[in-house]
């Protein structure tokens, strides 16, 4: 008998009604299910009880499982990532490209995974670090401060994608220094700069002319987004590197970790990031080879 730890969008019809159907399923084969919905903005819902999605423990789980696009895929990595279960994205998105399984095959692949059959796949994370100068904002209104965040209290996120420290005021850029291993780098003026993991070298750092990297690599990759008279080329970094980026001139800038909105940065404070000491882990199923994955997914792209 094992655990699994399903996350759905409630807003995705299908994917709701599968993930119901998914667990009629497990429980009937004598397994346990915990059913999360996500309550936007952040917050998700497990039976009547609701809670932050941060303050949810997937601890005594044996496998989790996302139904939805990226994002909720996205949602559920550091849940997954800080409890060691292996997660399987069931794509009901548009693009996917994160995701292994279609809604098809979801029941095979569960049954795989659970019987000890299916690959885990090791990918790269990033360890994010403030230095407490941050200030919580509305993920949906960035320009918008929370007051549930206590000031000067050093905040950590995950990221499976990129860490974007980006501008705040539209027409304007934002001048950050960049150090690595703590020995100063570049200053950029800029719309910003974003840290990617070699998994999210084909999101954000890919559209803002980035290289693209295998997945199976732990690397970083810095890329700046539009620089203003500045040097404009990405720089890879080996997994034992680390990145600080430091608010300069007056401007604050905005922190973007996987899409979303989640701090405020004053002039004079900054963020760090390295690769997390442990990997997350897909539940990996039989599909093309990178290159033919990449391809094929920049041709339904550019097609849309």
């Amino acid at each position: 008998m094992a655990t699994v730890a399903i996350l759905v969008n409630p807003s995705n019809r299908a994917a709701s009604e599968l993930a119901a159907e998914t667990a009629r399923w497990l429980s009937a084969g004598g397994h346990r299910v915990r059913s999360l919905l996500l309550d936007p903005p952040d917050r998700v819902r497990e039976g009547e009880h609701r809670c932050r999605l941060d303050q949810v423990s997937l601890e005594g789980v044996d496998l989790a499982a996302s139904l939805g696009g990226d994002g909720t895929f996205l949602r559920m990595i550091p849940l997954a990532h800080a409890a060691g279960v292996p997660v399987l994205g069931v794509n009901f998105g548009h693009l996917g490209y994160l995701l292994q399984v279609q809604p098809s095959e979801v029941h095979h692949a569960l049954a795989g995974a659970l019987a000890g059959e299916a690959v885990l796949e090791e990918r790269a994370v990033l360890a994010v670090t403030t230095d407490g100068g941050q200030v919580p904002v509305d993920e949906r209104n960035p320009g918008t401060a929370l007051a549930d965040g206590p000031e000067g209290v050093v905040r950590s996120w995950l990221a499976l994608n990129e860490v974007v420290v980006e501008r705040t005021y539209p027409g304007h850029t934002v001048r950050l220094g960049t150090q690595i291993d703590a020995q100063p780098f570049l200053h950029y003026v800029a719309d910003g700069i974003l840290v990617a993991t070699a998994t999210g070298s084909t999101a954000y750092n890919l559209s803002a002319g980035g290289p693209v990297l295998s997945p199976a690599l732990r690397s970083l990759v810095v890329t700046p987004i539009a620089p203003h008279l500045g040097f404009d080329r990405s720089v890879v970094l080996d997994v034992d590197q680390a990145v600080t980026v430091t608010i300069e001139g007056v401007r604050p800038a905005l922190v973007v970790v996987d899409g979303r909105a989640l701090a405020r940065i004053p002039p004079g404070s900054a963020i760090t990031c390295r690769t997390a000491a442990s990997p997350v882990r897909f539940v990996s199923t039989a599909r093309p080879g990178f290159g033919t994955l990449l391809r094929d997914t920049l041709a339904t792209e550019r097609d849309r």
